[in-house]
């Protein structure tokens, strides 16, 4: 995006009768590219034109501080100002502006260079070298138009998270790791489902990515929370938090090629074993799976008795020869109901009917 706009600025330069120059912070020339390094004024302001040494110099606002040069003479103040507000354009062309806000969602994106970057955390006080892992809270519903400073009264942040509105149905929180923080992230995931439906009456969906080192990173760890979102949903549909480091099985699964994966699925679920995997059976290894194979608890859990969880059990077991109660067979009956469960919900106009 950012070099697109050099594109622009260099065809206008080009297209000039006087040379004019854009600058970086430290006075290299970045357009037209050469090796020339300019002596910039201690006094430079946004916008506002300061002679030295022969050249007019003009800074834009923004994050990368880029400062306009050419030599002083007749006119010279009025062709810096002119070729300023046409970058300007050229910037929002591409959707590029200097609110912080904007700063913060191309940062999420990954679209800062690093020296914009670098700008962004010496001019606000963010600092890069901060591990975090983003959480991505993507609305059932749009949120109501409120300003940035309301949310923040809403969600429980600590010193240097970073609370990144993306659009009306989602933001970003930027938690800051500990050493063992992965472990609290779902637990925190879970205190920010609280709050947004307690004080916002908003629902949500809550993916994780893994930790970035620094800021660089965090585009990546947005991309990770993102892919947990939309893949948590394929095999979970019940639940609402999804950390993309413990979706190590379900990454497998959507790897596995579809025409191999339909061959293993039909070993299990075949016109043989269809009355047996009705919606309550399904229901029922489900929760027996969430509860670690643990007969008494997924029996509370389902408000049948233990009895009658053994004999669905038993029953499964003579209907396609898997013992649910040893982790072999209940591993295997996980693998081929999520890979089932992968080509239903990858399928066109097909109803999503397995849970893992």
């Amino acid at each position: 995006m950012r070099e697109a706009v050099f594109e622009k600025i260099n065809g206008l330069f080009s297209s000039l009768s006087q040379a004019v120059f854009l600058l970086d912070r430290q006075g290299h020339c970045l357009v037209p590219r050469q090796p020339d390094t300019f002596m910039l004024p201690a006094s430079l302001q946004e916008n506002v034109p300061v002679s030295k040494s022969g050249y007019l110099f003009l800074t834009l606002p923004g994050l990368d501080a880029l400062t306009l040069a050419t030599r002083e003479g007749p006119g010279g103040k009025d062709l810096l100002v002119l070729c300023a507000r046409l970058i300007e354009t050229f910037y929002r062309e591409e959707g590029i502006t200097h609110e912080l806000g904007n700063a913060m969602r191309r940062l999420a994106a990954g679209e800062l260079s690093e020296r914009e970057l670098d700008n962004l955390s010496q001019d606000h006080g963010i600092p890069m070298a901060l591990p975090r892992a983003a959480l991505l809270v993507r609305f059932e519903k749009p949120l109501p138009a409120m300003p940035e400073e309301a949310l923040h009264e809403f969600i429980p942040l600590a010193e240097d998270d970073l609370l990144i509105p993306l659009d009306s149905r989602s933001l970003l929180v930027a938690r800051v790791m500990a050493e063992d923080g992965q472990a609290d992230l779902v637990e925190y995931a879970m205190a920010l489902q609280d709050t947004l439906e307690n004080e916002l009456g908003q629902t949500a969906v809550i993916g994780i990515g893994q930790t970035a080192d620094s800021l660089a990173g965090l585009h990546q760890s947005l991309k990770q929370a993102d892919q947990a979102i939309r893949i948590g949903g394929l095999f979970s549909l019940k639940e609402k938090i999804h950390h993309y480091g413990m979706l190590v099985l379900e990454r497998f699964l959507l790897d596995c090629a579809p025409e191999e994966a339909g061959h293993y699925v039909e070993l299990l679920f075949n016109p043989q074993t269809a009355k047996l995997f009705t919606d309550e059976m399904l229901e029922t290894i489900h929760v027996f799976f969430s509860k670690d194979l643990n007969l008494t608890d997924a029996a509370r859990e389902l408000y049948i008795h233990r009895n009658t969880l053994v004999y669905r059990l038993d029953k499964i077991q003579k209907g396609c020869g898997l013992d649910l109660r040893h982790f072999q067979d209940a591993m295997l009956f996980k693998l081929l109901n999520g890979l089932r469960q992968r080509s239903l919900d990858t399928a066109p106009h097909t109803e999503v009917r397995f849970e893992r």
